[in-house]
């Protein structure tokens, strides 16, 4: 087994804390993990805490994040001054979080993202760049631009991943869903992350602006794979069906779908 280090830290300096009696450390480790440790001294009435009548410095837990940056692990943490607000890098997931820390319970939630593939993608193209002529309009720009017209797709990565990218609106940023549960199902079999229950890398895809609200305007075929797959950019999921020719050798899949 591959053993664990201790990648960056950081120290949580708000009034909040300071409220609460508590004194946080941000721990990053090589294995994506983001551990929070109360570093705040025992009181004197806690024996448990003594030794040669020495008080040993707490290192209580208070919360743990496990695998925000896998693969590669944690690269940089960094708390904002005098805000309950932690900033944390990857080494190699292509992402930047901010993490924000206001439950009773000292707990931490991401409160914004920017993610991006782990690997270079092979399949890249605008959505519906003929949207602002007919088809469905999500915002329009000061200058007239129909935003949905800026909406990229991105695909094909050995991260196995299709992502949706937007040139004016990080919030419609997306990756989409290839089924629920996934993270809890591969953490059940003891794998390190979902990315094996994913389908094979897509290898070239097709989009239709016609009546895209109503059904899937997306579809995918995958490397070693015999079928192809549709997906709904308005849900940013797979919609079904899943399609195959009768020509087409399923004998030749590498991987159930």
């Amino acid at each position: 087994k591959k053993p664990v280090r201790i990648t960056s830290m950081s120290f949580r300096t708000d009034g909040s804390a300071l409220k609460y009696g508590i004194a946080p450390l941000a721990v990053g480790r090589s294995d994506g993990t983001i551990t929070i440790w109360d570093l705040s001294p025992p009181s004197d009435e806690d024996d448990d805490f003594r030794d040669d009548d020495k008080i040993i410095m707490g290192r209580t837990l208070l919360c743990e994040m496990e695998r925000v940056h896998y693969p590669g692990g944690v690269n940089k943490l960094q708390y904002l001054p005098q805000e309950p607000l932690l900033v944390s890098t990857g080494s190699h997931s292509n992402a930047i979080l901010m993490h924000i820390f206001d439950n009773p319970d000292h707990s931490g939630r991401i409160l914004r993202q920017r993610l991006g593939h782990t690997a270079p993608p092979k399949c890249i193209r605008y959505l519906h760049p003929g949207a602002g002529t007919g088809g469905g309009v999500l915002a329009n720009m000061a200058d007239g631009t129909d935003a949905h017209a800026c909406q990229i797709l991105s695909t094909g990565s050995t991260d196995r991943t299709l992502r949706k990218f937007s040139t004016v609106r990080s919030v419609l940023d997306k990756e989409f869903s290839q089924g629920k549960g996934l993270e809890k199902r591969a953490k059940d079999l003891g794998m390190t992350s979902k990315a094996d229950l994913l389908l094979p890398p897509v290898i070239a895809l097709a989009t239709s602006e016609v009546r895209t609200r109503d059904w899937g305007d997306l579809v995918t075929i995958h490397r070693n794979h015999a079928f192809a797959y549709v997906w709904s950019s308005k849900n940013g999921s797979q919609s079904g069906p899943t399609l195959r020719q009768d020509d087409w050798n399923v004998s030749a899949m590498k991987k159930q779908p």
